[in-house]
C-alpha cells in the first residue's frame, strides 16, 4: 500500500512539473540589430524565443510586425510595437514576455534576380510555343542590359513569359518577361533570344520541312554552297529596318541556295513575295515587299 501511494505522488508531481513547464512564458528577447530575409519582418525572424511550449513559440515567431518599403535598407522594431502585436493576436502579458532592447534596427539580406534566370523562362516558354521545339536551338540574341530588381533574401520570385508575337520556325523572336515579388510586378522587359536549327551529327541542320546541308565555314557566293530552302518548305520571313526586325511564317514556292532569290508566301496574308535566302529556312523580304 505505501509503495502505491509513493508512485502515485511521484506521478503527481511530474505531471504537476509538466504543467508548471507548460504555464511557463514564452520569452521575447529582442536583440539590438537583427537581419531578415524576407521583406516581411516577422517576431521570429528578428529576436530569439524561448521558454513556454513549441506550438506558442511558434504562434510568435509567425507574427508579422514590420515591413520593408520599396529600396529602404533598415526598419525598426521596437518593444512596445512586439507587445502590442502580441496582444493583438490574443496573447496576455502572462503567456509571452518581451525582453532584451527597446528597439532593434533590422536590416534585410537581399540578391539581386539574375539574367539567367530571366534567359531561362523565356527560352522554357518559347520552345513551349515552338512548333518543333526538339530541332532547334535557343540562345540570348541581345544581352539584357537593364537593372534587373534586388529582392529579399527569401521572397517568392515570379518569371512569367509570353511571345510577343507568334514564333517562328527560327529566327530572333522578343519574348515579353515579367517579374513579379510576392505577387507584385516590378519589372517588365523584352528579352530577345535567336531560334537556330540544330546541327546532326553529319553537319546538316534540320529546319521545318526537310533536311538541307549545313554552311561551311566562310563566306559563299550567291548560289553557293547547298540548298537550304525547297519547295513547300516551311520558313521564316525576316523584314529589318534598323534595329527592328519584323518576322512571319511562310512558304517557299521553289528550291534556294544562300544569296538567291525565292518565291515565298505569307502563311497567314496567303501574299506572295519575293525574298533573298538568307540562311537555312531563312529568307530576307526587301522593303516594299513585306509579309
Amino acid at each position: 500500500m505505501r509503495a502505491t501511494r509513493t508512485l502515485a505522488l511521484a506521478a503527481a508531481l511530474l505531471v504537476a512539473r509538466a504543467d508548471a513547464r507548460a504555464a511557463d512564458p514564452v520569452v521575447v528577447e529582442l536583440p539590438a540589430r537583427a537581419t531578415a530575409r524576407t521583406s516581411v519582418v516577422t517576431v521570429g525572424g528578428v529576436a530569439a524565443l524561448s521558454g513556454g511550449d513549441a506550438a506558442a513559440r511558434q504562434r510568435v515567431a509567425a507574427l508579422d510586425v514590420a515591413e520593408f518599403k520599396p529600396r529602404a535598407e533598415t526598419v525598426t522594431v521596437t518593444r512596445r510595437q512586439v507587445e502590442y502585436r502580441l496582444l493583438l493576436a490574443g496573447f496576455d502579458r502572462t503567456e509571452v514576455v518581451v525582453v532584451g532592447e527597446e528597439r532593434a534596427v533590422v536590416t534585410v539580406g537581399r540578391r539581386a534576380v539574375t539574367a539567367d534566370e530571366v534567359v531561362a523562362a523565356a527560352r522554357r516558354e518559347l520552345l513551349l510555343h515552338h512548333p518543333a521545339p526538339g530541332t532547334v536551338t535557343v540562345a540570348l540574341r541581345t544581352p539584357i542590359v537593364v537593372k534587373l530588381p534586388e529582392v529579399a533574401a527569401d521572397d517568392p520570385v515570379t518569371i512569367t513569359v509570353q511571345p510577343h508575337a507568334r514564333v517562328p520556325v527560327a529566327g530572333p523572336v522578343q519574348m515579353n518577361a515579367a517579374i513579379s515579388v510576392g505577387g507584385e510586378r516590378v519589372l517588365s522587359l523584352a528579352v530577345w533570344l535567336e531560334v537556330t536549327p540544330a546541327a546532326r551529327a553529319d553537319g546538316s541542320v534540320e529546319p521545318a520541312g526537310g533536311v538541307v546541308p549545313a554552311r561551311g565555314p566562310g563566306p559563299e557566293a550567291p548560289g553557293g554552297g547547298g540548298v537550304l530552302v525547297r519547295p513547300r518548305q516551311r520558313v521564316t520571313m525576316q523584314v529589318r529596318s534598323g534595329a527592328l526586325t519584323v518576322t512571319a511564317v511562310g512558304e517557299a514556292q521553289q528550291e534556294g541556295r544562300l544569296g538567291q532569290t525565292v518565291l515565298v508566301q505569307n502563311v497567314d496574308s496567303k501574299k506572295t513575295v519575293t525574298a533573298r535566302v538568307t540562311g537555312p529556312g531563312v529568307v530576307d523580304i526587301e522593303l516594299g515587299g513585306g509579309p
